[in-house]
């Protein structure tokens, strides 16, 4: 059995996405906690600034992949689209609601108000780890198999 690739500039753009998203939100994020002397209304507000350009960023990613599909579509499958949609309705939760709402808290935490915690950020949290592993399952999906010629 041989493997091809679907479409390598949709691979490469989900893997140059997956390297960006996993980077800012599994290892920037907590790491500004750690730096010495970072007040945390400067780790807060660095915070808001990264998602929410990370957030655009893979919006403007997956309108070019959904957009490479659909020209090249009879290479995808049903998953493949349900894998992207699941991708695109996580990243519009977070955009027009999660981050929106956290980004309010962090400016209200700014200005010196001390506030109840929320689930929202654990909320958050699971959207991001549930967008991590369905960019792997996107990469992977990428490839397709063909049985040998005899």
């Amino acid at each position: 059995m041989k493997l091809y690739l679907k479409n390598p500039v949709v691979l490469m753009l989900f893997c140059v996405m997956a390297g960006m998203f996993m980077t800012i939100s599994f290892l920037e994020t907590p790491m500004k906690f750690q730096v010495e002397g970072i007040t945390l209304s400067t780790a807060l507000g660095l915070g808001k600034l990264m998602f929410g350009l990370s957030t655009k960023i893979q919006g403007l990613f997956l309108a070019l992949i959904l957009i490479i599909i659909y020209i090249s579509r009879k290479n995808y499958t049903k998953t493949d689209c349900m894998v992207l949609t699941v991708l695109i309705f996580i990243l519009l939760l977070e955009q027009f609601w999660m981050l929106p709402v956290l980004d309010a808290r962090v400016d209200r935490i700014s200005s010196g108000l001390s506030l109840p915690a929320t689930p929202l950020h654990d909320y958050f949290i699971y959207a991001e780890t549930i967008k991590a592993l369905t960019l792997v399952l996107a990469i992977i999906l990428q490839f397709k198999t063909q049985p040998n010629e005899y």
